[in-house]
């Protein structure tokens, strides 16, 4: 395997956990959720579908 595929690899999962981390534990949809379609379809799509969830009400 070459390094620069080790390289991507780990860039999208730091990508994947970023969106995750920032966007999700401020939406109902949670932490896990929103890492787990960012990893299943990719990190763009996982952002809307997080972003389309509703906000925490305080």
């Amino acid at each position: 395997m070459n390094y620069i595929w080790i390289a991507i690899i780990i860039i999208y999962i730091v990508l994947t956990h970023l969106i995750a981390k920032n966007i999700g534990e401020k939406r109902e949809i949670g932490y896990g959720k929103s890492i787990l379609w960012s990893i299943l379809l990719s990190p763009i799509i996982g952002f809307f579908i997080t972003k389309m969830s509703n906000p925490i009400e305080k």
